[in-house]
Parts: C-alpha cells; sequence; structure tokens
C-alpha cells in the first residue's frame, strides 16, 4: 500500500511537470525549467561547474577581443577583487539558454560572509536574476530589462540560497559567477555596466529627533525592550523609501521605529518577509512610527523605511526584548548597516510577471495602469472560462500604503477577495461557468498610481488524488519552483489530504525524519482557504515554519538530528480542503 500511494505520489510530480511544459532533469545539485537547447546548463552549486556546461579556466583566460560577455566578466572581476573579493569555483558557462528557460545555481552560504553573483548574457537578451534564502524568502533580485543581472547581499544565516537565472526574452548563452568578500562589503558593480549607483546621503542625528529617541528608549525600556546598536540615518526625498535587512531569532521580539528630521512630516515602518507580505507596520500620519514584530521563525526579514511626507533626514532604529532566559539584548546585528533602495512601481511589476511565468501562466489579456484617492475604486471587466484558472496581481506605487483586490462573478457577487494589509493583492480563480466577471481594484489606504496584470493557466488542471481547479494548480505551480531549487518527492513519505472545517482549525501529522537530509513540506489549500499556515516541531520546540499570507507554504528544514517531527498544518484564513507531500534534496546542508 505505501509502495503504490508512494508511486502515484511520483505521478503527480511528474504530471504537473508535463503539464508545465517543464523538464525535470536531477543533476548533482540544481534543475532546470523550460524546454532544452543543445548543451543546456541543468544547474549547478556554486562551487561546480553546471553538467553540460563550460567552465573550469580562469575568466582572463580568453583573449578579450575574443568574447563579448567574457571580456565584461573580466572587468567584473576585476572591480570585484580591487574590493577584497575573490571568485568561488570556476566562471560557469551556458551555451544555449531557451526562451523562458530558468536554471538555479546554489549557494553554500556562511553566516556574515557577503557576495556578489554576476550573470552576462549575449547580445539581444534579458536575464534575471532572483536570490532565495534557506527558508525559500527572496532575498534580493535584479529584473531590470537587460542582459547582465548581479546581485550583492550579506548572508545573515548560513545554508542553501539559491541564485534563480531566467531568460525573460531572447535566447542564448550566458556566464554566471559567484564571488565572496569581507564581511559588512556589499558592492554596486551599476557604474560597470553604465547604470547609476545608489547614491545615499548619510544625515547625523539632530538634538531635536535624538531627544525622542530618547525619550523611546525610557518608554520601551518598561517593557523590557533594549535598543540594539545606533540608529542609522539618510537623507529621503518625498515618497522615497529604503530596505534594511533583518537578521531575527525565533522566540525573541523586536521593535522597530522610524524618526524624521528636520524637513520631515510622516515617515512609516513595515516588517516584510522574503515573499513581500507586510508581517507588521505603522502607516499613521505621525512624524515618526514604532512596529513590534515576534518572529514566528529564525531568518532574513527586511525593514522597510519610507518618507511618506516630506523631505529631509531619516533614521531608522532597533530594540530587542530581554526575558528572564536572555537577560541582555542580542549582541549579533539584527538591521544591516545597509540598506538599498526601495523598487519602483515598474520593478515590482516585473518580479511579480516574473513569479507568475516562472509558476506557470501566461499573460491573460492587457496590463492597465490607473490611479486612485483612498477610499476610491475601479473595476476590470475579464471574461473567463468555465473550468480553467486564472490568477490577477495589482500592485501600488510608493504613495499606496494598502490595496485590495476583489473577484465579483457576472451577479456582482463576491466570490474571491485579497484584502491583506499591502500594497500587492493577487486572487486565483477557476470557475465552474464561463462569463463576464469583473475585478474591484480598491484603494483602502494612500493614493496613487497601481498597475493590473491578469493571467492565465494555459494547461490541466485536474490529476492524481482526485485533484482538481485551485487545489491542483496551486500545487503544480509550488511543486514546478521547487524543482528548480533541486527537490523532488520522498518516497519515503505518503502525500495526505484532509479538511479544516473552519477558520483557526489545524492538524497535526507526525514524519519520522532522518538526520543531516534537507526538506521541503508543502501544503496547499483548496476552495475557501486563502491562508495556511504550516510549521514543524522536534521535541515541543518549532524548528520551521511559513506562515507568509499564502494558501501553499512551503516548509524548508535540513535536520541535524533523526526523530519524530511534527508538522502543523493550520486554516490561517478560510476553511476547506488541503494537500501536503514531503520533498527531499540532495546535496550538502
Amino acid at each position: 500500500m505505501t509502495r503504490n500511494f508512494t508511486l502515484l505520489a511520483m505521478s503527480l510530480v511528474l504530471a504537473v511537470l508535463a503539464s508545465t511544459g517543464c523538464t525535470l532533469s536531477p543533476r548533482r545539485r540544481g534543475f532546470m525549467l523550460g524546454p532544452r537547447g543543445p548543451n543546456q546548463t541543468t544547474g549547478a552549486t556554486a562551487q561546480a561547474a553546471a553538467p553540460g556546461a563550460t567552465s573550469g579556466a580562469a575568466p582572463g583566460a580568453l583573449p578579450a577581443g575574443s568574447d563579448p560577455q567574457l571580456a565584461q566578466l573580466n572587468q567584473v572581476e576585476q572591480a570585484l577583487t580591487q574590493q577584497g573579493f575573490t571568485r568561488v569555483g570556476p566562471a560557469v558557462r551556458n551555451t544555449n539558454m531557451p526562451a523562458n528557460g530558468m536554471v538555479a545555481y546554489a549557494i553554500d552560504a556562511t553566516a556574515g560572509t557577503c557576495y556578489a553573483a554576476v550573470a552576462l548574457g549575449s547580445e539581444n537578451t534579458d536575464l534575471n536574476m532572483v536570490l532565495l534564502d534557506p527558508s525559500g524568502g527572496t532575498v534580493a533580485h535584479d529584473v531590470r530589462t537587460d542582459a547582465h543581472p548581479w546581485i550583492s547581499f550579506c548572508a545573515t544565516s548560513a545554508g542553501r540560497h539559491i541564485a534563480r537565472l531566467q531568460m525573460v526574452s531572447g535566447s542564448g548563452s550566458y556566464y554566471y559567477a559567484l564571488y565572496s568578500g569581507p564581511s559588512g562589503r556589499q558592492v554596486d558593480l551599476s557604474a560597470i555596466f553604465g547604470g547609476s549607483t545608489d547614491q545615499v546621503q548619510v544625515a547625523q542625528i539632530d538634538p531635536t529627533t535624538a531627544g525622542r529617541l530618547r525619550a523611546l528608549d525610557a518608554r520601551l525600556t518598561s517593557d523590557r525592550f533594549r535598543r540594539v546598536g545606533e540608529p542609522r540615518g539618510a537623507v529621503f526625498s518625498n515618497r522615497e523609501d529604503r530596505s534594511y535587512p533583518l537578521s531575527l531569532q525565533a522566540g525573541t521580539c523586536y521593535a522597530f521605529a522610524t524618526l524624521g528630521g528636520p524637513g520631515a512630516e510622516d515617515t512609516d515602518a513595515s516588517v516584510i518577509d522574503g515573499s513581500g507580505n507586510i508581517l507588521a507596520s505603522d502607516t499613521s500620519t505621525e512624524l515618526d512610527s514604532l512596529v513590534r514584530f515576534c518572529p514566528e521563525s529564525t531568518g532574513t526579514y527586511n525593514l522597510r523605511a519610507m518618507m511618506y511626507g516630506g523631505t529631509g533626514p531619516l533614521f531608522v532604529a532597533a530594540w530587542a526584548q530581554t526575558t528572564a532566559q536572555q537577560p541582555s539584548a542580542p549582541t549579533a546585528t539584527v538591521i544591516a548597516t545597509q540598506s538599498t533602495a526601495g523598487a519602483t512601481l515598474d520593478e515590482n511589476v516585473r518580479l511579480l510577471d516574473a513569479d507568475m511565468r516562472a509558476r506557470g501562466y501566461t499573460s491573460y489579456g492587457e496590463t492597465s495602469r490607473g490611479q486612485l484617492g483612498e477610499g476610491e475604486s475601479r473595476d476590470f471587466p475579464i471574461s473567463l472560462e468555465g473550468g480553467k484558472c486564472y490568477a490577477v496581481f495589482a500592485v501600488g506605487d510608493g504613495g499606496v500604503r494598502d490595496l485590495d483586490l476583489l473577484l465579483l462573478d457576472p451577479r456582482g457577487r463576491e466570490i474571491d477577495r485579497d484584502i491583506e494589509q499591502d500594497a500587492r493583492p493577487i486572487v486565483r480563480v477557476c470557475p465552474e461557468r464561463s462569463g463576464d466577471y469583473a475585478i474591484r481594484v480598491r484603494m483602502a489606504n494612500g493614493q496613487g498610481t497601481f498597475v493590473y496584470s491578469p493571467y492565465r493557466w494555459p494547461r490541466g488542471t485536474r490529476g492524481p488524488f482526485n485533484l482538481a481547479g485551485l487545489m491542483y494548480v496551486r500545487l503544480a505551480e509550488v511543486t514546478s519552483l521547487l524543482g528548480v531549487e533541486g527537490y523532488e518527492p520522498s518516497s519515503d513519505f505518503m502525500p495526505d489530504r484532509g479538511r479544516l472545517a473552519r477558520q483557526g482549525r489545524s492538524t497535526t501529522k507526525r514524519l519520522n525524519l532522518p538526520a543531516n537530509a534537507c526538506f521541503a513540506i508543502l501544503a496547499v489549500g483548496g476552495e475557501g482557504v486563502n491562508d495556511l499556515d504550516a510549521s514543524l516541531s522536534f521535541g515541543g520546540e518549532q524548528v520551521a515554519a511559513d506562515q507568509t499570507r499564502t494558501a501553499f507554504p512551503a516548509v524548508r528544514y535540513c535536520t541535524t538530528r533523526a526523530g519524530s517531527y511534527t508538522l502543523t498544518i493550520r486554516a490561517a484564513g478560510g476553511a476547506g480542503d488541503y494537500f501536503y507531500q514531503v520533498f527531499a534534496r540532495g546535496g550538502a546542508n
């Protein structure tokens, strides 16, 4: 019985991949999505070249004029070497990356070490690069319209990071190289490629703002919070935002503040996870803002600081709460010393579009742009075919604090919605009947420009285990992404499905996991479920969790101890059927 169920599980994943038109080819530590071409890279670690790819020679081994991409890589390497960075392993060459192809490269990072990953594509191509941390959250990205994406990051935790390359348009060859450098040193390669660098004007705190900071210290002390480090200040323009990486520990509560200096009128603070979900925020109209946040899982988060009104210095500060077990504040860095410029509206649109296409969707209709004031809404008609599945996202600019999406049936009744407090809502639907529907974009808080973009799932919507419609498509989406990261269905665990009868209800599963192995445990909700939480515990202690506001969480965890682990699945939003499956990954932790 177990063997038959496992074979069915494998059949499900193969059916999912076949329905998405993807090729899943196991290699040493990587996978590739999309049709193959000759000598196609199928993935590589940072330490070894991908099978079928050219590597092993130093970038300067060929004459500069024989290969423009290689000549540019020489230039990049020289600039990085001057800043104390060294290449990790050989540069990898992919000789024929097809249109819409996607390749993942593993980066087995050391905590505190900084890295730079660079890809150089052939002329008239558009490459995107997205970096995922060990929990699957997005750490950094470069989705500009060009052939030379690069990212620079400092690892806040050790473990397998993934650099995901996607050929958005065109096809051809590219080089990929990874570099490591000194702690606390991120690099800016914009000047090499003819772009503008991220110039930040550092600000010194003024006496008035320093007085408000001392008052905030005193106020938080009564709740056992202690400030971690000195405040960081920069000069912001109106509606400008910057992102500060956070390294947070489960079991500790934190407070983060933005304080406006002379010229500032209204500052906002938000804690955001790797998927862009807002976990805590203060978007009041006050000069200063304060958010408190207790992470469910250890990992990398981001503090988004925004000058919502005015121009001038903006300062960010962090506090950690002490307990009887931890009587002093953490000594490790909580908030990074460097920040990155907030993404523009067009950049956010490209990032979301790349993600939708990576999941298997295609554009459906026209992308639209509009403006709304607070409390206003706009309806977009959309014709949907029964038995097919669709997804629609909207994203707002810096002035949009909270944007909602509602899907209305031909009679005007609400059948799906995303009303979470964020500026990038998304709805998915698999209607039973064809008809003229409507998508309502509503400005719940703020004002500004938004972009609306609909997508269609172009392939099958049914599979094994009687999975159909929304549940099957959600499973297909995430299975495709996990395949790129090197995860495959584990033959040691049976998939299972069940029902969470009401919101707030949870269920537990026992999993006997071996030591020194890496897993991704995927839970998927069906119709009526819009938010599932999943967590993994060992010996009564939570070791990993995915509490992002999604109906298909994936808990990633590399075990150090063998034993009985507990998987908890909770209906955080809505109620209905769920399905879960265990995936395993080969290679080092």
